[in-house]
């Protein structure tokens, strides 16, 4: 079986190094380790390249391209180094970290989310420094519940405990037999229940609901829609954005400022919101994704007879995001 990078990255082995060299080392030998881990999974690394260079090439110079190619990578190592660190340091470490090196922004969305009594659905995707998202907002004192796979026993066992440090709630995907009941229930609690929007290997696309994600046509995930048409919740998008000096910021956004923002789909659905706001912060930020390597899967998603747009011909919409 062909190995993924965080099962390499997760080998006992790395991670007994990683707490013996200490968490600001820890970086560089995971650099190390996914430079060696790219250079022999060609096929990986040139669908990354392929991906960002569809993508911008319409829009940016080819020596812009090459450097944007280059931070690209870099992310995808600070994501695994982000996500060693939130599930194997001390709580008490994380916590301090917490402390000191991550503020939010627009956290208002939340709490006037949970005033109403019903929940907030808080959408996300697989951008900055999103492992700590549950950890920062339990930190804060607020009931948070995400949904979770683990690639092994330890690695739940371990999650868990981390978990009850920060008042996190975690539904196991691969033990609850009814996930979308399960996060229903934890709504009527008034918690936060967390989820993804671009889990492209698990969309269910609907054929008669196109939209455009970063030039590819494709038909709109379901899920999404699912749980908010459903459930009288809060929908409210966030994303940890990840600065220089280890620094960070959570940034939440309501939906009624998505609507201001995205003029031309504020008659749409919830998930086509919540995607396209996601997409205009991957076009400003693309070093902060680190779903490239799925970037090809989205041709499958096509409904039948669009045809893909040119990537250059695609007009960018220009949300203000505010200083970061």
């Amino acid at each position: 079986m062909k190995i993924n990078l965080s099962s390499f990255l997760q080998w006992r082995f790395n991670i007994f190094l990683c707490r013996l060299l200490g968490w600001r080392i820890t970086f560089y030998y995971i650099a190390f380790l996914g430079k060696l881990y790219f250079f022999f999974s060609r096929a990986e690394t040139s669908k990354i390249k392929t991906a960002v260079q569809t993508v911008f090439s319409g829009r940016k110079q080819h020596y812009e391209v090459k450097s944007l190619t280059k931070d690209v990578f870099r992310g995808i190592l600070f994501h695994y180094y982000e996500k060693i660190f939130n599930a194997f340091s001390s709580a008490k470490i994380l916590r301090a970290f917490i402390e000191t090196h991550i503020e939010g922004e627009g956290l208002d969305a939340v709490k006037q989310g949970l005033a109403r009594g019903r929940g907030v659905l808080l959408i996300t995707g697989h951008y900055g420094g999103v492992e700590f998202i549950p950890a920062f907002l339990g930190a804060s004192n607020y009931p948070v519940t995400i949904v979770a796979k683990f690639k092994s026993n330890r690695l739940r066992h371990i999650s868990r405990q981390q978990a009850d440090h920060f008042n996190v709630k975690i539904i196991d995907a691969d033990h609850t037999p009814n996930i979308v009941k399960a996060v229903f229930k934890d709504l009527r609690e008034n918690r936060i229940v967390i989820t993804q929007c671009d889990e492209i290997d698990e969309w269910k696309p609907c054929q008669n609901n196109p939209i455009l994600f970063l030039g590819k046509p494709i038909g709109l995930d379901r899920t999404i829609n699912i749980l908010s048409q459903r459930c009288a919740a809060t929908v409210v998008f966030g994303v940890m954005q990840r600065n220089c000096q280890y620094r960070y910021k959570f940034i939440a956004t309501s939906s009624e400022q998505m609507a201001k923002q995205l003029q031309p789909y504020a008659d749409r659905s919830a998930g086509a919101v919540v995607l396209k706001f996601l997409e205009q912060y991957i076009y400003k930020y693309p070093q902060e994704w680190y779903q490239w390597k799925k970037f090809p899967v989205l041709d499958q998603l096509a409904p039948v007879g669009m045809v893909t747009a040119a990537s250059s011909t695609i007009s960018l919409l220009e949300p203000s995001f505010g200083p970061v």
